[in-house]
Formats: C-alpha cells, sequence, structure tokens
C-alpha cells in the first residue's frame, strides 16, 4: 500500500482503493460484495462513502439490501455523497416504496443537482412511485420555491399518473418565477388530455413575458391536442399578437385531430403580422400532411391563393406548401389553387418557386394544367425570377444556388409526377437531360422513365445520357430505359455497354435493365 499511496492521493486514493477492493470479487455482484459496500456507506471518508453509493448505483436490483443505509445518507452533509445517492437509490429502487419516500424527501434538498437528480429518478422508478403522487403534489405548496420547482419536475415525469396535480401545477402559470411557470406549463402538457382544465389559463400564458414560457406553453397546448383546439381557434382571434402567434403553432403542432381549425387559420393567413400569417399558413400544411387532402372551402383556397403574393418569402413559401397538402373535389376550386401555384412558379424568390413546384408534385396528375408553366422552370426560361436571396453566405451561393438550379430540379420533380404521360411534358424533359447540374439531369432521366407513352425521342435521349459524366445520371437512364419496356428495345446495346461501366452501380442497374428488356421481347 505504500506504493500504491505514492502514486495516488485524496479521493483518486480512496477510489482506487475501493475499485482494487472490489475487483477481487467475481463480477456476478455476490451478497458479500454488497455487504461490503453497505459497510463503506458509513466510512468516514466522504469520498469513499460517495464511491460506495456510486458502485451500488449500478447493481440494480441485487443492491437492494443497501436502500435503508442508503435513505440515511440522504442527510449526509456532503453534497456529493447526497449526490450519489440518490442515484444509487434510482439504480436500486425499482419497487421500493421506501426508495421513493426517500427520494420525495430530496426533492427538499439543499442543494440543486441533488433535487434535480430525485425528480428525474422518481420518474425513472414511475411505476413504484405513482402511489407517491399526492405527497409530490403537496410539496408544490411548499414556501420553498425550489423544492416546488423539484416537484413540478417529478410530476412531469410520472405524468399522466400526475394529473391529480393539474390544479395546483395551473396555478403555478402566473407564479413571478418565470422557471417555475415554465416548469409547470410543461407538466402540463406531459399530462396531456387529463390536462384539459388548464387549457384556458395555458391560452392566457401565451401572452407571457419570457419567451421562454410561451414556447413552453405552446408545446403543452399541442400535447393536450384535440380537447385544446376550440379555445386555440378562438385564439386565433384574440387581440395580442403572442396569443394569436402562439395558437397557430399550437394547432400546426397538433396535426389531423385540428382538422376542424382548417377555415379559421385560413383566415389567420391574411392577418396583418406576418409572425401569425406564416404560422398559420404552416400550420394548414402541416395539418394537411397529416390528414391527407382535406375537401377545404373557396375561401380557404382564396386566402392561401392571397398569401402567395405577400410581401414576405415565408408566408409565400407557407401558403405554396399549405395548397399543395390541402386540396378539394370541387374542380373549379382545385384549378383556381393550381393556377395560383403555376404563377408562384416566376416568383422573385428561388425558395417559393422551389415551394411551387413541390406542391404541384404532390397534387400529382390532377394539376397537369400546370404543365407548361413547370416546363419554363425547369428549362430556365423563367428569367429574371426565381432568383436566389439572402443566401446562406457566398460560399454556398456560388457553390449550389447561384444559378437557380434547384428551382429547375423541383420543376423537373414535378414534371415527373404532374406530367406522366402528357407529351406537353417530354420535350422539357429532355432538354433538361443538358442541364449543367447532374443533379437536374439525373432526376430528368428518371422522370422520362415514367411516361411509358413516350416515343423514339425519349429513349434516343436517354441513350445519350449512358455516356454522362456522373454515375448517378448514368445509372438513372439505365434505369429508365428498363422502365420503359418494349419501346426502348433499340436501348438493348446500349444497356449491355453499360455492363462494363466503372460504376459498380450502373453496372448492376444495366443488367437489371437487361433483363426486363430482353423478357418483355420474348413475351411479346
Amino acid at each position: 500500500m505504500v506504493l500504491i499511496a505514492s502514486k495516488f492521493s485524496g479521493r483518486a486514493l480512496t477510489g482506487f482503493i475501493i475499485l482494487w477492493s472490489l475487483s477481487c470479487i467475481p463480477v456476478a455482484h455476490s451478497q458479500t460484495t454488497v455487504d461490503r459496500l453497505i459497510v463503506a456507506l458509513d466510512h468516514p471518508l466522504w469520498t469513499a462513502r460517495r464511491d460506495a453509493a456510486e458502485s451500488l448505483a449500478a447493481m440494480g436490483s441485487e443492491g437492494r439490501d443497501a436502500i435503508p443505509k442508503l435513505i440515511d445518507l440522504l442527510s449526509d452533509v456532503e453534497k456529493e455523497v447526497r449526490r450519489a445517492t440518490v442515484r444509487s437509490l434510482e439504480g436500486v429502487g425499482a419497487g421500493s416504496n421506501e426508495a421513493v419516500a426517500g427520494l420525495i424527501s430530496a426533492l427538499d434538498d439543499d442543494d440543486w443537482v441533488v433535487r434535480r437528480r430525485a425528480a428525474l429518478a422518481l420518474g425513472t422508478l414511475s411505476g413504484t412511485a405513482q402511489v407517491a403522487v399526492p405527497e409530490i403534489r403537496d410539496l408544490l405548496g411548499s414556501q420553498n420555491k425550489e423544492t416546488v420547482k423539484a416537484a413540478t419536475l417529478a410530476l412531469s415525469g410520472l405524468a399522466p399518473a400526475s394529473k391529480l396535480a393539474v390544479p395546483e401545477l395551473t396555478q403555478l402559470l402566473s407564479d413571478e418565477d418565470w422557471k417555475l411557470r415554465a416548469a409547470s406549463a410543461h407538466a402540463l402538457g406531459k399530462i396531456g388530455e387529463d390536462a384539459g382544465d388548464a387549457i384556458s389559463l395555458l391560452t392566457v400564458a401565451l401572452r407571457d413575458v419570457d419567451w421562454r414560457v410561451t414556447e413552453t406553453v405552446v408545446e403543452a397546448l399541442s400535447r393536450i391536442g384535440r380537447p385544446a383546439v376550440p379555445v386555440l381557434i378562438e385564439g386565433l382571434r384574440d387581440n395580442s399578437v403572442p396569443v394569436r402567434w402562439g395558437s397557430a403553432r399550437a394547432l400546426g403542432a397538433i396535426g389531423a385531430d385540428a382538422e376542424d381549425a382548417i377555415s379559421a387559420l385560413s383566415l389567420s393567413v391574411g392577418d396583418p403580422v406576418m409572425q401569425v400569417q406564416w404560422a398559420s399558413a404552416r400550420a394548414l400544411w402541416a395539418i394537411g400532411e397529416a390528414i391527407g387532402n382535406q375537401d377545404i372551402d373557396e375561401q380557404s383556397i382564396e386566402s392561401l391563393s392571397a398569401a402567395l403574393i405577400d410581401s414576405d418569402w415565408v408566408v409565400r413559401w407557407s401558403a405554396a406548401r399549405a395548397l399543395g397538402a390541402l386540396g378539394s373535389d370541387d374542380e373549379l376550386i382545385k384549378e383556381q389553387a393550381i393556377a395560383a401555384l403555376a404563377t408562384v412558379l416566376k416568383d422573385d424568390d428561388s425558395r417559393v418557386c422551389e415551394a411551387a413546384a413541390f406542391a404541384l408534385e404532390q397534387m400529382g396528375s390532377s394539376a397537369d394544367t400546370a404543365v407548361s408553366a413547370l416546363g419554363d422552370a425547369a428549362t430556365s426560361m423563367n428569367a429574371g425570377y426565381c432568383e436566389v436571396i439572402d443566401a446562406a453566405s457566398e460560399a454556398a451561393e456560388k457553390i449550389l444556388l447561384a444559378t437557380g438550379w434547384t428551382v429547375r430540379w423541383a420543376a423537373v420533380r414535378a414534371l415527373g409526377v404532374v406530367g406522366v404521360n402528357n407529351e406537353a411534358a417530354l420535350d422539357p424533359l429532355i432538354q433538361a437531360l443538358s442541364d449543367e447540374e447532374w443533379q437536374v439531369r439525373g432526376v430528368a432521366a428518371l422522370a422520362l422513365g415514367q411516361h411509358t407513352m413516350g416515343n423514339e425521342s425519349v429513349v434516343t435521349a436517354l441513350i445519350q445520357s449512358l455516356e454522362d459524366e456522373q454515375a448517378p445520371v448514368r445509372k438513372a437512364a439505365v434505369i429508365s430505359l428498363g422502365t420503359l419496356g418494349q419501346i426502348a428495345q433499340s436501348a438493348v446495346p446500349a444497356i449491355r455497354s453499360a455492363l462494363d461501366d466503372e460504376d459498380e452501380s450502373v453496372s448492376r442497374a444495366a443488367e437489371e435493365a437487361l433483363v426486363k428488356l430482353i423478357n418483355g421481347e420474348d413475351q411479346g
């Protein structure tokens, strides 16, 4: 031990001694190991007590015999010991009411780390700790704010069983401490639908002067879900901007269960405040994505169409995505939306142009009246439009954005869906095979493969793409030729040559394409 002492001192020495002694014990935790650690919990050195508690934490249920001694150690004068003790009780305390009681008492500790760890530990032991909810709820009335915060955190971890504490948590929404207001909102959100009685005051809390509280409130309302929708719809008409903005965001986060809010959100797209407009349009997009096509009314289409010419690009972008996600069985209303999106393909901002292309793609072949506009966007016929604005950096603009190729890429993608078997889509797609950006050429090659009623010019263009310098483009061309079937029989020699392509993915695709074409020929 002299040699050991010369190399270690203080905490390091104590930890080494304990670890060294334990290393002599088999890996399976024997009762002897537990007994030794229990004895070490009374060691005169606080570092030894701490290390023993930490070792017990890893033992799980095998260390249950240490629980009474660990609870005694929660009153240790050293906070580091108490911190380790809480971790240990979490590790060994599954199914132990005694351990839960000890952790509840630790919620009133002087040290914030102990309090927080105790709260989180109670959440981990929720199966056992649920019976302690009334006792933890009583701590919400403590005069010590730190104890209240810890109890609130514990109740969050015990949700939804902590629904009994909804009245007390709701009262805390008006506390003078922003951390406590945020913590109570978080707990109510974790409780979910059972926190319905708090909805009205949560909506009022959207006016909170601290943004950290309002963010938590928005999340809480969205977690409560469907029961909060009627109050949030009313919130869209509130005089307070934060309430309108927060209500729209919460409705979007609720998703499909907020379907009843579509009409109200459509009106809010016309709000005089940009943040509310954006949040409302984005909420409509989220709801539309969640529920699929929804038969929305003409007024909603008109509101979103009007937002497409808003002065702020974020509003225009969100409105475009919302129009793509939402739909209508009324052909006239649908055509209004398609026409509006086709116009936006000539927006000043490339991001909005891309959103319009994605929206039309989402509408599918029913948006075929937009093929001409998509063709222009796919082949850079929109000179002077869709400019890159507010690029992330000069380098990003040079590398990615300055040419506006992402708009062409999005438009070509849309043509592959909207313009399937529409001859008007073929010429712009063939032109796109010569685009300066390989990403555009690649998606154009794949899109042409969807046109199974294509002509020889399509096959010829795809054969030429087998010589493209970029392997992903060559692979896309091979795949499409295989998909086209009989009309691509003339491509068989070129595809055979692709079997020797330097890129393995291209040669594999060529093998598969040949199987399709040759089998198809035999069947014919």
